[in-house]
Formats: C-alpha cells, sequence, structure tokens
C-alpha cells in the first residue's frame, strides 16, 4: 500500500535518515518520499546522502536555502564565506572532496537540485521549507511552486517576512495561537484545506496545528539532535 512519508531538514545525516526510514519501514518501491528542504550541509554524509536521494524511484523534495548553497558549489564552485564560514559549508566540500567526487557528478547532483520547487503543491499537501509569509494566499503559493532555480544565487527575496524559503512567522504565529495570543498580532492562518508541511525551523519535537493546518516537522538533525520521518497522512513518525 502506498504512503506518504516526509523527512524533516536531514542536514547531511545520511545515517540517520536510513534508520528513520528503517523505524517506518519505508518501502521505496511503493512509498513516496518527501523532504521540507535543507538536505544539505552540517552532517557527515552529504555525498553518500545526495547518491540515496537520487537513487529513489519516488522522492519529492523542495528546495531549502543550505540546498541552494550547495547547488551552487556543485554547478560553479561558489563558495561564499556565509556558506563556507557559518553554516556547515565547509564539511559540505571536504565530504566532497574526500570521495573523490568529479566535476560531471557534481554538475549531474547540481542539476537534480534545482529541478527542485521552492513550494510543492498536491493534492491534499503543501510542501515549503519556511513557512507563509503574511498575506500571501494560494495564487501566491501556486506561481511560486512554478518556479524553478537557474540562476546562481537566490532566486527569491531572503528576507524571512516575505519568502516561505526563509519564513518563520507562520509558524511562530501558530504556536503563539496555541497558547491564546492575540489573533490580531499574529499571521492569519492560509485559507485551505490541504496540510502544510514545513522545516527551517528546528524544535524539540514535531509540531502540529489544526488552526494554521500546519505540521513542522525539522527536529533538529543539523544541531545534533533527531530527524523526524512523518507520515503525512496519519501523523504518525518516526525518529534517529
Amino acid at each position: 500500500m502506498e504512503r506518504h512519508l516526509i523527512a524533516g531538514d536531514i542536514h547531511g545525516q545520511y545515517e540517520r535518515l536510513r534508520e528513520a526510514l528503517d523505524k517506518a519501514s519505508f518501502n521505496p518501491d511503493t512509498d513516496i518520499l518527501y523532504s521540507t528542504g535543507d538536505i544539505s550541509d552540517r552532517g557527515p554524509g552529504m555525498v553518500l546522502l545526495v547518491r540515496y536521494l537520487m537513487s529513489l524511484p519516488d522522492y519529492r523534495p523542495v528546495l531549502g536555502n543550505h540546498d541552494i548553497w550547495l547547488r551552487d558549489y556543485l554547478v560553479s564552485d561558489s563558495r561564499p564565506a556565509v556558506w563556507v564560514d557559518g553554516n556547515g559549508g565547509r564539511e559540505t566540500i571536504r565530504d566532497f572532496d574526500s570521495h573523490g567526487v568529479g566535476r560531471k557528478e557534481k554538475e549531474r547532483m547540481g542539476e537534480w537540485l534545482a529541478s527542485a520547487p521552492y513550494v510543492r503543491i498536491e493534492d491534499k499537501y503543501i510542501i515549503t521549507h519556511g513557512g507563509i509569509p503574511k498575506g500571501w494566499g494560494m495564487k501566491e503559493l501556486e506561481s511560486l511552486s512554478k518556479l524553478r532555480m537557474r540562476l546562481i544565487g537566490y532566486a527569491i527575496a531572503e528576507d524571512p517576512s516575505s519568502s516561505p524559503l526563509w519564513n518563520r512567522s507562520y509558524l511562530q504565529s501558530a504556536m503563539a495561537a496555541e497558547h491564546g495570543a492575540d489573533p490580531k498580532v499574529l499571521d492569519p492562518p492560509l485559507d485551505t484545506d490541504k496540510t502544510i508541511f514545513i522545516g527551517h525551523t528546528p524544535l524539540d519535537k514535531p509540531f502540529h496545528s489544526g488552526l494554521y493546518h500546519l505540521r513542522a516537522v525539522d527536529t533538529g538533525a543539523g544541531h545534533g539532535r533527531s530527524l523526524t520521518v512523518m507520515d503525512m497522512d496519519t501523523g504518525e513518525f518516526w525518529q534517529a
């Protein structure tokens, strides 16, 4: 029976991903695997991870900010200081060097990353890395879901309030609403009957808000904590 599973931010944690998928009894021949972006940086298994994800028959990612840094490195050897010195890029470069990954394979990996959308919209799901900017509706999300990154650098704004790649206020509003905050000071829930899955903000455990149609599944794999894989239809989850 086909299942829809989603992994929170993986951040190079190849072994943890495989462990969580084993706990979930993941069957690559029948199950679909989604992810919330940021597959790259900070973890020790970048090359093995990318090769594994590329080998899956039905893997459906969205782009995270770390994935864009990785794509630029793979395609053009871009090494911005903000990535190398402050966001795990040095470890990623070292892993590619230690595996002796050649130029042609790097280019294939980079183009594979670039083919992922910023937002993925399917029958029952919306998947994006960060959140839903205030004032956005389905029209804006659907427009962004059709955009693919073609150029070096960020193709959409880095402003956290205006980009689904960086936004955190939607999750913050959903969490505040759970604690009775005044709705007037919160970002409003998206008008949708779909479930929104996000990463980007590492939490101690997955978060669910019915009011905001939201499941947040980044549980800090990039910061030495756990990696979560969740059944998108039931909410059951497994961790490594």
